[in-house]
């Protein structure tokens, strides 16, 4: 078990919420999404496998703020002690809650799309670089007017 303050443990279950506090915020802000995470077995899953990052991510949080508060350093400047927090917090945020999050939005669409019997996406095609740059060049006296006019390449 790891040994944090109060304040710590506080800080660890705001992250480990997270997913939940997003989950509601979509259902309340749009109640169709609720259906399908209902309904299907994939719309489920993908929230049941996002609070289950939730809290692990949470766990990886306390983990990590344990190792910080061990450290010698932790009395020293405060500049210092908000790096290790940034660094501790964003372990957890990159490997953890960002996939949650990205799991409660892709889980109610993809049930969506999969109940209407739309397939895969199709492949996006893809346009050479050279092609890009010259759509660009064409573009941007259109949209920025003030931008000095490029020579021929």
């Amino acid at each position: 078990m790891v040994r944090l303050a109060g304040r710590q443990w506080g800080l660890v279950a705001m992250v480990a919420s997270t997913p939940f506090l997003f989950a509601f915020l979509l259902a309340a802000s749009s109640p169709g999404l609720v259906e399908p995470v209902l309904g299907t077995a994939l719309g489920g899953a993908s929230w049941g496998l996002a609070a289950i990052l939730g809290l692990l991510g949470g766990a990886v949080f306390a983990g990590c703020l344990g190792a910080i508060s061990r450290s010698p350093g932790v009395t020293g400047s405060p500049i210092r002690r908000a790096f290790g927090l940034v660094i501790a917090t964003s372990v957890p945020m990159g490997l953890c809650i960002v996939p949650a999050l990205c799991l409660t939005l892709a889980g109610p669409a993809l049930a969506v799309r999969l109940e209407r019997g739309v397939g895969v996406v199709r492949a996006e095609r893809f346009h050479p670089a050279r092609e890009l740059a010259e759509r660009l060049r064409y573009q941007l006296p259109h949209v920025l007017p003030r931008l000095p006019r490029l020579g021929a390449w």
